[in-house]
């Protein structure tokens, strides 16, 4: 019998979790079974279950996926922009309003749907809890290069600029997922770009 390489268990993992992820986008985190998920990979019952027992195991999978690859999308941003504050700028943009993201609305809600068990689900609470610590420090050292490279004079800490940020990208994402009406996002956005530019100390020629 040929032996396995990793690169092909990958490779199964990552069909897998492609097929989970249109899934969830489509029927949401708890409506979506195993069943499902099969249906979509087009593989046999046995051959997904050798990988992921659960949806949970594959929402996790998938978010964690996602959460690596944002140091990599901010550090792009940043060469293609030139400052970490355009970067930022285009972050906000393209997840809100073009939803060009990788890590996009739509998914976004989907983990907001499982975090919102936290309250009575440990494990929920667990797992949300650790990639929020990944996420605010991801971003926490992002606008750190701002501050080295001259671009910001923060007048609150980092850590706490980065979590009222996410506080309301959070609700924006919500709001998002209700109404298209991307005038009223827009208006937001730019509520938070103030609050970002005068909590960050941008510095005047960077704006």
């Amino acid at each position: 019998m040929p032996k396995v390489t990793q690169e092909h268990i990958q490779k199964r993992k990552d069909e897998i979790l492609d097929a989970a992820e249109r899934v969830f986008k489509r029927k949401g985190f708890e409506p979506t079974t195993m069943k499902d998920v099969v249906e979509e990979t087009q593989m046999s019952r046995g051959g997904v279950y050798q990988y992921f027992s659960n949806t949970e195991n594959m929402f996790e999978a998938i978010h964690d996926r996602h959460l690596k690859q944002l140091p990599h999308q901010l550090e792009h941003l940043l060469d293609q922009n030139g400052t970490v504050w355009e970067a930022l700028l285009t972050y906000l943009h393209h997840y809100y309003i073009d939803n060009t993201s990788q890590y996009d609305v739509r998914f976004g809600m989907v983990a907001y749907e499982y975090s919102v068990t936290s309250w009575r689900n440990e494990r929920h609470r667990r797992f949300m809890l650790n990639k929020s610590q990944e996420s605010i420090t991801a971003f926490t050292d992002f606008l750190q290069k701002g501050v080295d490279r001259g671009e910001f004079s923060p007048l609150q800490p980092l850590k706490t600029i980065t979590f009222f940020m996410f506080n309301i990208t959070d609700g924006l994402m919500l709001h998002a997922s209700i109404d298209d009406d991307t005038s009223v996002i827009n208006g937001q956005l730019e509520g938070l770009k103030l609050y970002l530019q005068t909590a960050l100390g941008v510095n005047a020629k960077d704006v």
